[in-house]
């Protein structure tokens, strides 16, 4: 039979070794730029963990990390409508952050794909409200005011879940390829306009350094 320090050795030891390995799977940092989400049986506790280490209960708990930082998040191509209805296709960028005292709360209402939940329905349906204000021929001079009403249409949605939009940027505004091949016709046309105004007037130049002006030698 062992000996019952031998034993007592044993039971020490795999003690330890248990300590250990709980120490190591209930122990986890908080990146930083993140907050900490803490669950328990899948419930969302109150407030959030800031960046730095934190201990859990092993199978009870969780601690999920979510980035606070500035994010980009590009939006696929949008058709909406113009003033008389011509179709307009924009795509563009969302520059945005989670307000960190808030994250719990985005977690527990949306979840973590809350990108495709609510920023990209929310982009596309302002958009679409904010275009038809404007003629087909202001759209590209005025892009600067759609950008702006739909940043601020958008913040003020989005914020309800604690995303704070920093900026929009529209990056391409595309039109039917009937309305573009008509553009394109008239840009023709202005240049052979240009043009032809151009040579008329080199003619007249040539025809008086030819001809003097009479009473000149």
């Amino acid at each position: 039979m062992p000996s019952a320090s031998l034993v007592l050795r044993v039971v020490v030891i795999v003690v330890s070794i248990v300590l250990i390995i709980g120490l190591f799977t209930s122990g986890l940092v908080v990146d930083a730029g993140n907050v900490g989400v803490v669950t328990t049986f899948g419930k969302v506790e109150e407030g959030v963990l800031y960046p730095g280490f934190y201990l859990r209960v092993p199978f009870v708990q969780q601690i999920h990390q979510i980035d606070v930082r500035v994010q980009p998040h590009p939006f696929k191509e949008i058709d909406a409508a113009s003033q008389e209805q011509q179709s307009v296709k924009l795509t563009g960028m969302l520059n945005y952050s989670l307000a960190p005292e808030r994250a719990n709360e985005l977690f527990q209402r949306v979840g973590l794909d809350f990108a495709s939940k609510v920023i990209d329905p929310a982009f596309s349906d302002y958009i679409k409200e904010v275009v038809p204000k404007f003629p087909v021929t202001e759209i590209l001079q005025r892009r600067d005011e759609i950008r702006q009403q739909t940043k601020e249409r958008l913040a003020a949605n989005l914020g309800q879940y604690g995303i704070i939009v920093l900026d929009v940027y529209i990056s391409d505004i595309a039109f039917s390829p009937e309305y573009q091949a008509a553009i394109e016709q008239k840009q023709t046309a202005q240049q052979n306009v240009g043009k032809e105004t151009q040579v008329l007037a080199q003619k007249q130049i040539q025809a008086q350094q030819k001809w003097p002006t009479p009473g000149r030698c």
